[in-house]
């Protein structure tokens, strides 16, 4: 695997360590917590962690959570823009704002959470994890003339999306909330990656591509997905070493905990 300069955005100062295959310096590999314990102190955490990607295209940790407005999606066309509104449990809608006053339209009972292009139509991911309901759905809106759209409804999740990143032309990589899945644009096909019961407690939010696997943003630190022969990935979670500790004693959980 080509060798990763990593920049760790720290409280006090920017940490700068190299190499993909193992943590940056300071931090420690652990495996995914799976007893209850060790779950319920991963939700505990006092930290959070966003990976975003530096001016220089290099993955980038940065600590604390990525602002959440309530405008998720905003694709501009050149005669208008598709936005997307979500306000989680509380609903969500996704409205069609032409730029010259004309027809306006909105379709309600959906949650969108991201957005990309496929030949000049617009792919919105929607969806909720809430209490018993885990669902998400992949809409597409094509342009039918000037002013009607046509929304299919391209494929079905079976979990929430959180984020994506696109990977060539067709191919669309959703972070959900129980792991990954890709999505083909031009045929609505989807395939899940990886399946995690323990994101929830780890309420993942963001993904960058590592090497030939991935990077998720997560309470106490970063998920590393590693691709391993015959498929499939290999799951561990970097956390700084102070925080390695999930049971029988918990580091850095939250106050009062």
């Amino acid at each position: 695997m080509t060798a990763m300069t990593w920049m760790l955005a720290a409280a006090a100062a920017a940490v700068v360590a190299t190499g993909g295959d193992a943590p940056p310096s300071g931090w420690v590999a652990i495996d995914p917590p799976r007893s209850e314990a060790g779950l319920q102190c991963v939700n505990d955490s006092r930290q959070a962690w966003f990976v975003g990607r530096a001016a220089d295209g290099t993955p980038e940790l940065r600590e604390g959570r990525r602002e959440r407005p309530a405008l998720r999606v905003r694709e501009v066309f050149d005669d208008g823009a598709l936005l997307g509104y979500n306000h989680g449990e509380f609903g969500g809608w996704i409205q069609w704002l032409p730029r010259d006053g004309g027809a306006r339209f909105e379709q309600r009972q959906v949650d969108p959470v991201t957005a990309t292009r496929y030949r000049g139509e617009a792919v919105i991911a929607e969806g909720l994890a809430h209490m018993g309901v885990n669902r998400g759905s992949i809409l597409r809106f094509e342009r039918r003339d000037g002013r009607r759209w046509r929304i299919h409804r391209l494929a079905e999740l079976d979990a929430a999306p959180v984020a994506a990143l696109r990977r060539g032309d067709k191919e669309w990589v959703l972070l959900l909330v129980d792991g990954l899945a890709s999505v083909q644009l031009d045929s609505g096909r989807v395939q899940r990656l990886h399946r995690a019961r323990d994101w929830f407690a780890g309420r993942v939010d963001s993904i960058q591509p590592l090497g030939d696997g991935w990077l998720i943003g997560s309470a106490r630190g970063a998920i590393r997905l590693e691709a391993v022969a015959g498929g499939g990935y290999r799951e561990r979670w970097w956390v700084p070493a102070p925080c390695a500790a999930l049971e029988p004693h918990c580091s850095c959980a939250r106050s009062g905990l």
